[in-house]
């Protein structure tokens, strides 16, 4: 989930609504922030001492609130590599002398239940240990210039649909040229077959031409039931890419690194 930087006068407006009575329904629906956010920011306000129908918080109050706007991963109670030692003879044996698979390492230490640490803090404890080497990656060619263009989606956020006044998931197409990693993202509501196309055109029109062939995620409106083995192409999208002349291949599902 991406970042979003909350300001003062933001955090001033979530505390001036909740003092004047509302709700944190009410307060997340008029300042466009979550409601996990606006609840965040309250309990800090009460703890430093904010209080409904009080007075403004003061600078000190406002103060002690700025720690949580900060970014970046929080540091844990206890490392989890602190954890991970009273386990270390054992994980070394799973791992370098039975040969076992991460997963499987994982379940016999019991999971969170047994060892409160996250499949993702194991997996690098044993990385920096050198018992595991990282899988390589393979560099292609570079295609020639126009070849190739790659295209997947990505959450942007929640943007206010001015129609309905409510919050809405908007999604980005990514479109990238294979050869000069040049890019173009464009916004829309749904990954239907009409708003892909508009997508696309807008891109085409951007790069000034279309790709011999575009390698596209295994989306609902361009692939009919992903097939790692044979895939096929729905009728509306095979058709669109006959009318523009540039080849469809999808990428296997859930192998992002089929891409370049």
């Amino acid at each position: 989930m991406a970042f979003k930087e909350v300001s003062r006068v933001e955090v001033i407006e979530v505390i001036r609504r909740w003092q004047k009575g509302s709700g944190l329904r009410a307060v997340a629906r008029t300042t466009s922030l979550s409601r996990s956010t606006v609840r965040k920011y309250l309990q800090a306000a009460i703890a430093a001492g904010v209080r409904q129908g009080g007075p403004p918080p003061s600078d000190d109050q406002l103060l002690a609130l700025a720690p949580l706007n900060r970014s970046g991963p929080k540091q844990p109670a206890v490392p989890s590599t602190e954890r991970l030692v009273a386990w270390h003879d054992r994980i070394e044996q799973w791992v370098r002398q039975e040969r076992l698979q991460l997963t499987r390492v994982y379940e016999l230490m019991g999971g969170p239940e047994r060892c409160p640490v996250s499949y993702t803090s194991l997996r690098r404890y044993v990385r920096r240990q050198g018992w595991t080497k990282p899988v390589g990656t393979v560099r292609l060619p570079d295609p020639p210039p126009g070849q190739v263009a790659e295209c997947d989606f990505g959450r942007l956020g929640y943007l206010v649909d001015p129609e309905t006044g409510r919050k809405r998931l908007v999604w980005g197409l990514l479109v990238v040229l294979a050869y000069s990693r040049h890019s173009f993202v464009w916004p829309l509501w749904y990954q239907t077959l009409e708003e892909v196309i508009a997508g696309f055109e807008t891109a085409w029109a951007f790069f000034s031409g279309v790709p011999r062939t575009l390698v596209l995620d295994n989306f609902p409106a361009a692939v009919v039931g992903p097939d790692p083995l044979n895939p096929q192409l729905s009728r509306g999208f095979l058709e669109y890419s006959q009318r523009r002349g540039f080849l469809a291949d999808p990428a296997r599902p859930y192998h992002p690194k089929d891409k370049e």
